[in-house]
């Protein structure tokens, strides 16, 4: 059985909820991609940060100003290091989401994208559900 630990991206970028928006925008830019977890001091996975929330700026330039924590999702769908790869998959379908963060012990441990998951099948050439 595939789990999360044997396909996630280990090296991730996070940013701190205390981080202006600007950076966070600039660090989407800058690394193409389209959402940031978001971790406290300690490591911690507080929330996610996505170029959709960040949208806002286009109402409201101010908003460039203000803190990750003011938009950030606090409520973040995640799998545990050992949990098999149907369940990151699950989240992806069901909840529509582009990335699922890995954890272990509460700490972020790294991400699973949707693509990691397709990749992963593909290599296999396994269903990652069983009926």
């Amino acid at each position: 059985m595939l789990t999360a630990r044997a396909i996630m991206t280990e090296d991730i970028v996070t940013i701190n909820p205390k981080a202006k928006i600007k950076e966070a925008i600039e660090l989407l830019l800058k690394l193409g991609i389209s959402g940031l977890p978001v971790c406290d001091d300690e490591g911690c996975l507080v929330g996610v940060i996505t170029e959709y929330a960040l949208l806002a700026i286009a109402y409201d330039e101010k908003i460039q100003s203000e803190t990750v924590a003011q938009h950030m999702t606090t409520e973040v769908l995640s799998v545990d290091i050992d949990d098999p790869i149907s369940k990151a998959a699950d989240l992806c379908i069901v909840h529509r989401v582009r990335r699922v963060p890995v954890l272990h012990n509460g700490h972020l441990a790294g991400l699973i994208s949707r693509r990691d998951v397709l990749k992963s099948l593909f290599e296999a050439e396994a269903p990652v559900c069983t009926a």
